[in-house]
């Protein structure tokens, strides 16, 4: 199949995903919170921000993609992001994702909650590894982790924290899905409506855990890991927490999921190198802030000289150029390469890199910008939010 003339755009790639994976994989996938109001605001906030083009100007019919970012240089300003369960969608997702991202000179961020192992994206992501953990309720598991993360390659570290307390996501209940995913009639049923996913999945067994693994009691039920995975997961993570990881790892070190600039100076001042500002893809409280509207507040906060990254609703290379503008350093996408994967496969993370290169380059062309820190100088301040 011809896959960039079938699917385009990651809006047609994420209408096609909907065809290609079971209805409890797609609903994980691009399922929010409660009424999913924040996944559309998400959305709606991105389309708000306008940029002013500047066609007078000659200096742009060759824009300059590439950015530096924690003293590497990257090909474009964006990212994977963080994804668990990644293998739901496709096997070996991460490792397809990994590769993906070294072919494009892109940073990868493996989840802790993946169902690749750090050790077994070592090889696929190269110099482009970064490693995501959650906070756990056992110190020697974290530095277990971060000691494997260092041994496998990863650059950086991010400590993700905004997710205190466990969610019921109302889908993921009406269809079935539990972790670790167990097969009823109901799942079995979607199973076999998609048989190209059912095949690929079969010859590669049932995703799992595999960063956790190891830790996991000894002969712990299937019935018994949700529960043991939900007690595992800190609560709310102080500044002393993040500090400990900051006193523990001795590469760049990031902090995802705050929308407070209070909080943002907080960890400035324990030596976190960069904030992700996140709302969780509208996963976990319906009603946040979105990250977008929230980054001019986060810059005054922490000033130039710290990174922000960015993510949340991003689809395009449009999007990702609005995010920068609004005062993003980096931009990172979780649901756009897993849109991929399912569809398209093997390729289907280098296919979406490609397409939000090609865009993002068109929209710099188009609006006169030669370089990628300019961009801030396009927004038109008196309509965006």
């Amino acid at each position: 199949m011809n896959y960039k003339k079938h699917y385009p755009s990651v809006w047609d790639l994420e209408a096609g995903f909907e065809k290609a994976v079971p209805k409890f994989a797609f609903d994980y996938v691009v399922g929010g919170i409660g009424d999913e109001h924040n996944l559309q605001d998400n959305l709606d906030a991105l389309k708000s921000v306008k940029l002013r083009p500047r066609y007078l100007s000659d200096k742009a019919n060759h824009p300059d993609l590439s950015t530096s970012l924690f003293g590497e240089t990257y090909s474009a300003p964006f990212g994977v992001a963080p994804v668990g369960l990644t293998g739901l969608t496709w096997p070996k997702a991460p490792e397809h994702m990994a590769l993906a991202a070294k072919k494009h000179n892109l940073p990868f961020a493996l989840s802790g909650f993946s169902t690749s192992s750090v050790e077994d994206i070592q090889k696929a992501a190269g110099d482009c590894h970064w490693y995501q953990q959650y906070a756990t309720i056992d110190n020697e598991i974290d530095l277990d982790m971060l000691r494997r993360a260092k041994a496998a390659g990863a650059k950086a570290l991010i400590i993700t924290v905004d997710i205190p307390t466990n969610t019921n996501r109302r889908k993921n209940v009406q269809n079935g899905l539990s972790v670790p995913p167990e097969f009823s009639l109901q799942t079995l049923a979607q199973i076999l409506a998609r048989p190209r996913w059912a095949m690929a999945t079969l010859r590669h067994g049932v995703p799992e855990f595999r960063n956790i693994k190891p830790y996991m009691p000894k002969g712990l039920k299937l019935s018994e890991l949700g529960s043991y995975l939900n007690d595992l997961i800190e609560g709310h993570v102080s500044i002393e927490r993040v500090k400990w990881f900051r006193n523990n790892w001795d590469g760049k070190l990031m902090v995802k999921g705050l929308l407070d600039p209070e909080e943002a100076r907080l960890c400035k001042a324990v030596g976190v190198d960069g904030i992700v500002v996140s709302n969780h893809g509208g996963r976990q409280l319906d009603a946040a802030e979105t990250a977008i509207d929230v980054l001019p507040l986060m810059r005054d906060a922490v000033g130039e000289d710290m990174t922000l990254l960015a993510d949340g609703g991003v689809r395009t290379g449009l999007d990702i150029a609005r995010m920068l503008a609004k005062g993003a350093d980096f931009v990172l996408l979780g649901r756009a390469f897993m849109f991929g994967m399912g569809v398209v496969g093997n390729s289907g993370a280098d296919h979406v890199a490609t397409i939000l290169k090609e865009e993002f380059r068109a929209t710099m062309g188009q609006i006169g910008c030669s370089a990628v820190e300019e961009l801030s100088e396009f927004l038109v301040p008196n309509l965006a939010r």
